[in-house]
């Protein structure tokens, strides 16, 4: 059940205990590399598709009638293709322009019309959706507590995400649809459960191949204290439905259940070519043993703290089933154990990672 139907969409918390008594740094910026800058007049795909006038009623924005017209201005734009025209003083305008913004800040007009610069431009909507839109955890608890109300909030829709950086994942899905379409990018949202919670994201197409991504699982939440902490990570970009499907690890288990075809389909190794450099040292995004894994945490460990978060594979020889269970957690203490005066450490009740399908981790180390 979702919203526009007859309920609601939310992701749970991931995990929310409290670590340590430390805090941690804010949300980085998206890659630098993807951070364009803007020509005198940008030109968006949608500039050159058909114009679709917006009617313009004036109304409350937190009304009923308010919340049709953010529906109108998705549909035009999603649904039907369109780039939308307003009236001057209509409030629409600025939900339509700060989604255009964005755009003209992170992706370069050069990147349209092939298969790199889709992915490039897809990579940059879910890095910026991820580090600069909160969680709204407040709707979600108060929808759980049975305020109905809490179906009219923005955060449901797209002006939560344009316009105050805050929403749940309903919204989040829609807005990562809402600027793939003005890029011409085919997005469609997806909608089913994760973790046993009602949830939605999406399914993309790049260079003609459909894959999943999770935008709001990307976006690591945790708690130190009564402070909650929030870091990118790129476990759930781009994945396939027998991934998505097959993907059990943690209680209760990290589990997109959605209906619809079982396309299989396949998964795009966001870290095949990556590498980190720690120390002077450069390690490959993809782990290949438990001796890489430890001379990587000596290497994070030997800089003090500079190193708070890495995002890695693990890829050891003769490890199955990554995808139902944690096949690492004993590597995985090994090496937090090379560090020294960490502010994270694996203990029987806390990890202070974030397991992802196909082997993909985030270590929490130092704030």
């Amino acid at each position: 059940m979702f919203k526009k139907k007859t309920s609601a969409v939310f992701a749970a918390l991931f995990a929310a205990t409290a670590l340590c008594g430390c805090s941690a740094n804010a949300s980085p910026d998206i890659e630098p590399h993807l951070i364009s800058v803007p020509s005198a007049s940008p030109v968006r795909p949608i500039d050159s598709s058909e114009t679709q006038i917006i009617p313009y009623e004036v109304c409350d924005a937190g009304s009923e009638k308010y919340r049709e017209r953010v529906d109108t201005l998705y549909s035009v734009v999603v649904d039907d293709g369109k780039k939308p025209v307003f009236s001057d003083g209509d409030p629409l305008a600025e939900v339509y322009g700060a989604a255009v913004d964005i755009l003209d800040r992170y992706v370069l007009n050069e990147w349209h019309g092939s298969t790199t610069g889709e992915y490039n431009t897809v990579h940059t909507i879910h890095d910026y959706l991820v580090a600069y839109v909160d969680y709204d955890f407040e709707l979600y608890e108060s929808y759980r507590n049975g305020d109905t109300s809490a179906m009219n909030s923005p955060s449901f829709d797209i002006d939560g995400v344009f316009l105050n950086k805050r929403a749940v994942c309903d919204g989040i899905s829609r807005a990562f649809n809402f600027l793939c379409a003005i890029e011409g990018i085919e997005s469609v949202r997806v909608t089913g459960t994760f973790m046993g919670v009602p949830h939605a994201w999406n399914k993309v197409r790049i260079g003609g191949v459909q894959y999943n991504v999770d935008v709001t699982a990307d976006a690591a939440n945790y708690s130190i204290g009564d402070s909650l902490y929030k870091q990118i990570s790129h476990g759930y970009f781009l994945l396939g439905d027998r991934t998505f499907r097959n993907f059990r690890a943690g209680e209760p288990p990290r589990r997109h259940v959605f209906e619809g075809d079982f396309s299989g389909g396949e998964d795009y190794d966001y870290y095949a070519d990556k590498a980190l450099t720690v120390g002077g040292k450069t390690f490959s995004c993809v782990i290949k043993s438990a001796a890489e894994l430890n001379a990587l945490f000596e290497a994070v460990s030997a800089q003090k703290g500079e190193v708070g978060k890495i995002e890695v594979k693990l890829d050891f020889e003769g490890k199955i089933n990554v995808n139902d269970g944690d096949m690492y957690a004993r590597e995985i203490a090994a090496a937090y154990g090379k560090l020294k005066n960490a502010d994270f450490s694996v203990t029987s009740s806390q990890k202070p990672y974030f397991q992802a399908p196909n082997g993909v981790y985030l270590f929490l180390m130092y704030k």
